[in-house]
């Protein structure tokens, strides 16, 4: 390489005395690299670790997290519906018998309550599409006002489901779906794609600071349910821009192996695989069911940190514990309340519908945790609040 640099520099052949210009050129080339790269680390703002990230970087991302570590106190919904609610009218929630769903459909049905409806369950199987389909339609015929489901996509109705639906003019209101295309007199209900979006990147940014911006984690995801794939979506995008030297690894599970209780038992095999991940973050804490347990018979015990989407009763008492870390939480009652918020809204044409998508959410640690109400259910009086904007007394 000297000799190609000396041909290319046009330097005689004989240099390589103390002063020869070859060796003053080499010289030069490397404090001017070496300046670059000090520049270049200066840039990201304050003092790089071994890996890359910076004092700044992390600061920055630590308190996007901190602004959401305490509990939420007022809903994401303003807006009164307009005139008077009808004084008769009846809503049917479907219910595909998960424990989350579960919880929405019951509070659906105090809200309703609230305002002197009728209200109606009817159950199906989400991993069985004709009993889904089978719901809608029997739903329809009861002649509701409006009908509720959570979870499932559009795609697995049927066409014909849809268009009858349309047909007949009755809102279906359908939460925890993202991306959701409003066709027909589908109507996008609670936790669409810009509150999965920001629970995500908050438990990104929180995830890049606890680790110092070297963490490795896996992630538990079904994307079977869209709502789930979106939230893991966007926690896995925020890692990536803003920690390089992260790593996110995507666990897909399917509803069968929620429905055979496999989900825990894969996620361990495949951490006794992977001894560099050192955290495991699950999208719905309802999947991650005797994950503790677990990783102690297996031997992980303190190795791998647990976290991850939507803190159940379980996980709320892992992290008062100290045997799991950090959970995004959002009230599955207040969720209810709001795919009811949503059918009140198009059945009297009132203003709002954009708002029924967001929920308030809180990152729940090991910290914020103390004091926190079991079941989780924040903001406190969410049904007085939603009762209020419908006018009910």
């Amino acid at each position: 390489m000297d000799k190609e640099l000396k041909r290319a520099s046009g330097f005689p052949a004989d240099t390589r005395g103390r002063n020869s210009p070859v060796r003053k050129l080499k010289l030069g080339i490397a404090v001017t690299v070496s300046a670059l790269l000090m520049a270049g680390c200066a840039t990201g703002g304050g003092a790089p670790d071994a890996k890359g990230a910076t004092t700044a970087e992390l600061a920055a991302v630590k308190a996007v997290a901190d602004a959401h570590v305490a509990a939420p106190t007022t809903l994401s919904q303003s807006i009164p519906l307009k005139g008077t609610l009808p004084a008769h009218g009846k809503i049917i929630y479907l219910n595909s018998g998960l424990p989350a769903t579960t919880l929405m459909v019951d509070a659906a049905h105090k809200a309703v309550d609230g305002i002197g409806w009728t209200f109606e369950e009817l159950a199906y199987q989400g991993s069985n599409p004709a009993t889904l389909r089978s719901a809608l339609l029997t739903a329809l015929a009861k002649g509701p006002n409006a009908v509720l489901i959570s979870g499932d996509p559009v795609s697995a109705y049927g066409e014909d489901v849809i268009q009858q639906y349309k047909d007949a003019g009755i809102p279906l209101i359908v939460g925890s779906v993202c991306p959701l295309q409003p066709v027909g007199s589908i109507i996008q209900g609670a936790l669409g794609c810009d509150a999965e979006a920001a629970a995500g990147k908050t438990l990104a940014d929180w995830f890049i600071a606890d680790s110092k911006g070297v963490g490795q984690v896996l992630f538990e995801n079904i994307p079977a349910i869209p709502s789930l794939e979106a939230f893991v979506k966007s926690f896995k995008q925020e890692v990536s821009d803003k920690c390089a030297a992260c790593g996110v690894q995507i666990l897909e599970s399917t509803l069968t192996q929620v429905s055979a209780n496999q989900v825990v038992p894969t996620v361990v095999n495949t951490l006794r695989s992977k001894p560099d991940i050192n955290y495991v973050f699950f999208d719905n804490a309802q999947f991650s069911k005797g994950i503790t347990a677990a990783l102690k018979a297996a031997g992980l015990n303190g190795q791998v940190k647990i976290g991850g989407r939507s803190m159940d009763q379980g996980a709320q008492g892992g992290l008062m514990d100290g045997s799991q870390v950090a959970w995004t939480a959002f009230s599955y009652p207040v969720a209810g309340y709001s795919q009811v918020d949503a059918a009140l809204r198009a059945i009297t044409h009132s203003d709002g519908l954009d708002k029924v998508s967001l929920l308030p959410f809180q990152l729940v640690t090991q910290e914020s945790v103390k004091g926190t109400s079991v079941p989780y259910n924040y903001p406190t009086g969410a049904l007085e609040q939603y009762l209020k904007l419908w006018g009910v007394k």
